[in-house]
């Protein structure tokens, strides 16, 4: 697996006929990572990527988690916007690129993991089911966290 820390340029702009994208606004409450999941596999069935729906799920599940978790540290994030987070999701080809911004400037950072604790390992789960995945450089509006989950191809 493959970290970098912005979205390579090759696949941050859509092109040509396998291309589409899809985003949607989430709270920063309990509820955000489900509401994830169910865009995402809907919006994948959509598409008619089968094959990479219950990665791509999973992934956006652990990205949404950490958002909400690292993202929205300061209260007044979530007071300046009942939708604070932002998913987004673009096609190419056969795989896709899962997208989670927040508001947050910390980085991921991966962590050795506590095998007897209940958290702790969402990066490490995002790496093994993804092809690459990495940040984007954080500023005053926060960052994004993305994921390419790969399909048939």
């Amino acid at each position: 697996m493959t970290t970098h820390p912005a979205i390579p340029p090759s696949l941050a702009l859509p092109e040509g006929p396998g291309t589409r994208f899809a985003a949607c606004a989430l709270g920063g409450d309990l509820h955000a990572a489900g509401a994830a999941r169910q865009f995402t596999r809907s919006t994948l069935r959509r598409w008619g990527m089968p094959e990479v729906v219950d990665n791509a799920s999973i992934v956006v599940s652990e990205m949404l988690t950490n958002a909400v978790r690292y993202g929205l540290d300061n209260p007044s994030d979530v007071l300046l916007s009942s939708r604070p987070l932002w998913l987004g999701l673009l096609r190419r080809g056969p795989s896709v690129l899962c997208t989670v911004s927040d508001p947050g400037t910390e980085v991921p950072v991966v962590k050795e993991p506590d095998f007897l604790a209940e958290s702790g390992r969402g990066l490490h789960i995002i790496d093994s089911l993804s092809e690459s995945w990495g940040w984007t450089p954080p500023d005053n509006a926060g960052k994004s966290v993305w994921a390419m989950i790969s399909g048939r191809g």
